[in-house]
């Protein structure tokens, strides 16, 4: 493998300078180390610079002292970044750093960055359109975290630090302020949900669009990019495989939609659905394909709950259907959003059916995400376990009491009615 490093050696006097250009500052001007050495020629000169630029890359060679943070910003993590980050993720990173810290601590050098500065940069934040409210813990948090990742990089991936500052800042939590968190629907209110949809007033589009998110656990952007040849008929499945995703424009100035490959946390996601829901679907897009064939329209990619000319339409637009759904039907609203937490409940509380199952129908790359995320659903189907458990050693205990009238020693003897409970349960 090649060297990055570039070298030169020089005489002076009985002895060689060797010279090795290690990187450039701000200004693109290079940063060199030096150092003399005895050789007797040129040719020794390059042997001993080889070796030294060995060591160098042996035990990491770059100079950073100069370096700041917008540079290592612009240069470095832009340039990673986005290699890692889903597109949505990576514009609101870049937003909070070229509107929030960049300002601040911009110009100043890696090394001298301590967490006071970042202290005072989250305290004195203030709401980007312009409100005159204080920021909210979880927007406080959000800063930090978007830090701490530049910083991480720094010390990480780059060696230029030897520490992140801003892991020892600490953000104070307002005891008054409560995360705005809609519970999913129960399953009272997922069968208000189905009775409402089925209303014959309900249009045949927002009835398909509410189906597919309940039934399938589809994030919007996933639902927005479902064409009419991902409806497996035949097979009775629906796959994802694209999503409709927004990043921010490289001037920073607006957020652009676009269509792209796989799911947001992987290649794609196929699941079985039932024949109703496919009758459904084979109506609607049946309807769409007429409408098509009507106005001459044969668009590159069909979405199926997109605009009539092939184009997508917005998640925030699905966003805005199922909203004035719920006001017209008088339903309890929660985000959108939520109807895929509904859905992972709701398979969870099924005790017939395997978290893995449900882990690869939501698309998570690991199961412990599934339960973690739905950890109230589980924590209600272990209080209906111990319901079931109740009911049998309920059952138990009058059977015991039938069987052990003519012997109430035994009925008072707890021991023996722990044996008895448990050979019924056997």
């Amino acid at each position: 493998m090649a060297s990055e490093l570039v070298g030169s050696i020089e005489k002076r006097g009985n002895k060689y300078r060797l010279r090795v250009t290690v990187g450039y500052n701000e200004s693109r001007n290079p940063i060199r180390k030096s150092k003399l050495i005895d050789a007797a020629n040129d040719r020794k000169a390059y042997n001993e610079l080889d070796k030294w630029i060995a060591e160098l890359e042996r035990n990491g060679y770059k100079d950073f002292s100069t370096v700041t943070f917008k540079y290592f910003y612009e240069n470095h993590w832009k340039k990673d970044a986005i290699k890692q980050l889903e597109p949505r993720a990576y514009g609101d990173y870049r937003e909070t750093i070229e509107k929030r810290l960049l300002p601040q601590i911009g110009k100043k050098r890696l090394l001298e960055i301590k967490p006071h500065m970042i202290q005072e940069i989250i305290n004195d934040a203030k709401r980007l359109d312009g409100k005159d409210t204080e920021l909210s813990y979880y927007t406080k948090k959000k800063i930090l975290n978007v830090a701490s990742s530049v910083f991480n990089l720094a010390m990480i991936g780059y060696r230029m630090i030897e520490s992140n500052p801003a892991k020892d800042v600490r953000i104070k939590k307002n005891k008054s302020e409560k995360k705005k968190i809609q519970e999913p629907y129960s399953l009272s209110e997922i069968q208000v949900l189905l009775e409402k949809i089925n209303q014959e007033s309900v249009l045949l589009d927002t009835k398909a669009l509410i189906l597919t998110a309940f039934i399938t656990g589809a994030r919007e952007g996933e639902l927005a990019a479902l064409e009419h040849m991902d409806i497996d008929f035949l097979n009775k499945k629906v796959t994802f495989h694209q999503r409709i995703t927004r990043a921010l424009s490289e001037d920073n100035s607006k957020w652009e939609y676009y269509r792209a490959d796989g799911t947001k946390t992987g290649s794609s996601v196929s699941m079985s659905v039932p024949d109703d829901y496919l009758q459904l679907m084979w109506s609607l897009i049946q309807k769409r394909e007429s409408k098509q064939k009507e106005l001459e329209i044969k668009p590159e990619h069909n979405y199926i709950f997109g605009h009539i000319d092939g184009s997508f339409s917005l998640p925030t637009s699905l966003y805005r259907k199922w909203r004035r759904f719920c006001k017209d039907e008088d339903i309890r609203f929660i985000r959108f959003h939520d109807l895929r937490h509904t859905t992972a409940s709701f398979l969870i509380a099924d005790p017939d059916i395997p978290i893995k199952v449900i882990q690869e129908r939501l698309g998570h790359k690991d199961y412990r995400t599934t339960v973690n995320m739905y950890a109230s659903a589980l924590e209600e189907s272990d209080k209906l376990a111990a319901d079931v458990f109740s009911k049998i050693t309920s059952k138990a205990g009058q059977n015991l009491g039938q069987k052990d009238k003519k012997d109430e020693l035994a009925v008072k003897n707890k021991d023996e009615k722990v044996i008895d409970i448990a050979r019924f349960l056997s």
